[in-house]
């Protein structure tokens, strides 16, 4: 069962890069904003003033830190706990009513939460649970 950690995660999180992420109420309009348009950008959205989006993003490197974690056989207490901040990081999202969607600082109001957000989160949730359930072998 260890084994299918990692594969079963990453299956999840790629299929999430296929979905939107979310929609946003941009100018009298609503625009889908797609899981791989938004892993692209992230990284820099600190530089158009996104500091919180760019927070919400770095869940993607404790995701992948606790998978290096979890393929070097390491420790999967420490698996659990990145991917504990990971999910916990993700979950937050959940709870936002706007976000910047344009480096002159304007923002959009959230919509909806789309099919690849839900799977990106489960992938963390997936990782987080197993490693959890290996590291105190309930």
């Amino acid at each position: 069962m260890r084994k299918w950690i990692i594969p079963v995660s990453l299956i999840v999180f790629t299929i999430s890069l296929c979905f939107n992420a979310f929609k946003v109420i941009e100018v009298e309009e609503i625009k889908a904003y797609s899981s791989l348009e938004i892993l692209l950008v992230g990284p820099v959205s600190f530089l158009g003033g996104g500091i919180f989006e760019f927070f919400i993003w770095t869940a993607n490197i404790w995701f992948l830190i606790a998978l290096i974690f979890i393929y070097k056989k390491q420790s999967y207490s420490k698996a659990f706990i990145l991917g504990l901040i990971a999910t916990v990081i993700s979950i937050s999202f959940l709870f936002w009513k706007e976000i910047l969607i344009a480096e002159n600082g304007r923002q959009g109001k959230i919509y909806s939460l789309e099919a690849g957000y839900f799977l990106w989160l489960t992938s963390f949730l997936f990782l987080t649970i197993c490693s959890f359930f290996f590291n105190y072998k309930i």
